[in-house]
């Protein structure tokens, strides 16, 4: 539950989400719902194999999240340590 509130906060922040198809997601977050169902804008939708497609919104049911990538969130000294350990 703690990682959905977290998730909840990050309205206007840029990520990248892969889908559990393989699909590749990068846009900036409107909101998200306790369920994580996510809605984004200015997106980039990446199909597994495919060419990218620019969409003004979207909407991801939160079951189909695979992950979140939250790299600008980061700073870069501890992204370098969490990588090499």
């Amino acid at each position: 539950m703690k990682l959905v509130r977290f998730l909840m906060k990050l309205a206007n922040e840029t990520v990248t989400i892969e889908l559990k198809n393989g699909s590749v997601i990068h846009g900036t977050i409107t909101s998200v719902s306790p369920q994580m169902n996510t809605a984004l804008r200015n997106v980039k939708m990446t199909p597994k194999g495919q060419n990218t497609i620019p969409l003004d919104a979207m909407n991801i049911r939160g079951s189909q999240i695979r992950y979140f990538i939250l790299v600008k969130l980061v700073p870069r000294r501890r992204r370098v340590r969490w990588y090499v350990c």
